[in-house]
């Protein structure tokens, strides 16, 4: 069972996206991107420049060859990837090593980071409340300098609280900030910042829902929260195997991941939503009032953006994609999605690896992220990139 979406998701057979797939124009993507949005004229979406059919590549592709296959980091378990591309590099962060610490990765190319720097960056806590559990980090340079997000427990999930770290260098060395939201005092995961045309900057969170708090500096959100979403379609349920099917369960919402986008002075914000295991979608919400704090400034979009395909055509199946962020290609004309998925619908997280593809922009200017694409697909390589 799983609910259409805008752009047609296919359970049952793999349609397939064309590789070599491209956009004219681009958006400003995460509120740190670096790269300002080139001019656009109108812009073919994903959905409209698809072929009829995709069939896996026989290699993954190399540097020179012009294209390459999901997952870009094979091999590793790379759950809620966030990107931020800045000064001729792209520098990630991810779920890598959730009772160690958190790791920031530099490579040049977006598309392949088997060879990227790597430097571990925080290491947890021997116990206490960051000591295990170390989720989602996110990678933000606001103001001069560069912010590293992350959630993390004492092995037990409902203490999750947020912290963060400030460093001159995406890479380091970086200063141990402490708590990024006191008067948020019970569970919350998923921290991410939005930032408004006019510089204010809000704090976004994950806790039965989507919040969002005011910030006074990149470190510090300030005052209660207000919850501005709730689940209360079917495909934003918590899903589980019944019978060997995956089912949405009764009274059991669960969204999070909040990620905004801006282009053309409108701001979104994209979520994920279902369960991580299988069944897991991405959302979208826009910013259509002034005040972001009031829950009625923001309009939900009522079906998925984005969503897992079964394996058909010789192609294997895309499960549990979402928790993304956004980035650019290294010249600015084209807008990419990096999202976690697995290959297999295991009823467990693992084998989350970070996958990416192109997106467009439908005629009224919402974002269109197409079809997942499966591992082995050839896809053509960021404009721009070496």
């Amino acid at each position: 069972m799983h609910p259409d979406t805008d752009a047609d998701l296919p359970r049952r057979r793999w349609l397939g996206l064309a590789a070599g797939l491209g956009l004219a124009g681009a958006a400003m993507s995460t509120g740190c991107a670096t790269r300002a949005p080139a001019a656009s004229a109108a812009t073919p979406t994903a959905a409209s420049t698809a072929a009829s059919a995709a069939k896996p590549a026989s290699n993954p592709g190399t540097a020179m060859s012009g294209t390459f296959t999901n997952p870009v980091l094979p091999g590793r378990e790379a759950g809620d990837p966030f990107v931020v591309f800045h000064e001729g590099a792209y520098y990630l962060t991810a779920t890598f090593d959730p009772n160690g610490g958190v790791w920031v990765y530099r490579s040049e190319r977006l598309s392949d980071w088997r060879q990227a720097e790597r430097q571990k960056i925080w290491n947890t806590d021997s116990s206490g409340p960051r000591s295990a559990m170390v989720w989602a980090p996110e990678l933000h340079h606001l103001n001069g300098k560069w912010y590293l997000y992350f959630t993390a427990s004492d092995q037990v999930d409902a203490n999750h609280r947020h912290y963060v770290l400030e460093a001159d260098h995406p890479m380091g060395p970086y200063r141990d900030l402490g708590r990024v939201h006191l008067a948020h005092e019970r569970y919350s995961i998923d921290g991410s910042v939005l930032k408004l045309a006019d510089g204010r900057l809000f704090w976004m969170y994950a806790d039965s829902g989507l919040w969002i708090a005011p910030m006074a500096s990149p470190a510090k959100a300030v005052g209660p929260g207000v919850r501005i979403v709730q689940g209360e379609h079917d495909w934003e349920r918590g899903w589980h195997k019944v019978d060997g099917r995956w089912q949405p369960q009764a009274n059991d919402y669960w969204i999070e991941a909040p990620q905004p986008l801006y282009r053309g002075g409108r701001t979104f914000v994209a979520y994920s939503a279902g369960h991580t295991a299988a069944v897991y979608y991405l959302g979208l919400l826009e910013l259509t009032g002034q005040d972001p704090m009031d829950p009625r400034s923001w309009t939900k979009h009522p079906k998925p953006v984005f969503g897992p395909t079964e394996p058909a055509g010789g192609a294997p199946g895309v499960f549990a994609p979402g928790h993304n962020s956004f980035t650019t290609s290294p010249d600015g004309t084209e807008d990419w999605l990096v999202y976690h998925a697995k290959d297999s619908d295991g009823n467990d997280a693992h084998g989350r690896t970070m996958r990416i593809q192109r997106f467009g922009w439908t005629a009224d200017g919402r974002p269109d992220f197409g079809r997942a694409i499966p591992s082995g697909v050839a896809q053509r390589k960021p404009s721009g990139e070496a």
